[in-house]
């Protein structure tokens, strides 16, 4: 089995800084659902400072980063994010890309 991804041009119009919390009800009230590939450690939920579903990971060193994966149809949307001055924001969006799941049983 094997899936194809290819990054596509038109993701859904998010705003970098934008909170998480915020982003995530706005992508689930319009059909985006949650999709990590995995589970999330327990440090990484700690990290991200809230219990999204969406969560997929976070880096344990350097900046911060959590990644963010919804899928609607065969699109899946990351969202990384950078940590919130404030707790509450938990996350502030620094970038977002849509990827192209196609199924190809051939591989």
């Amino acid at each position: 089995m094997w899936f194809d991804l290819k990054a596509e041009q038109r993701p859904p119009d998010l705003q970098a800084g934008q909170s998480i919390l915020v982003v995530d009800q706005t992508l689930t009230s319009t059909g985006w659902n949650p999709a990590p590939v995995g589970r999330v450690r327990t440090f990484e939920q700690k990290q991200a400072g809230n219990q999204l579903l969406s969560l997929a990971s976070c880096s344990g060193t350097g900046v911060g980063y959590c990644r963010y994966d919804y899928q609607r149809s065969d699109k899946r949307l990351v969202v990384v994010t950078v940590p919130a001055s404030q707790p509450d924001q938990a996350g502030r969006v620094a970038r977002w890309w849509l990827e192209s799941l196609t199924f190809n049983p051939e591989h």
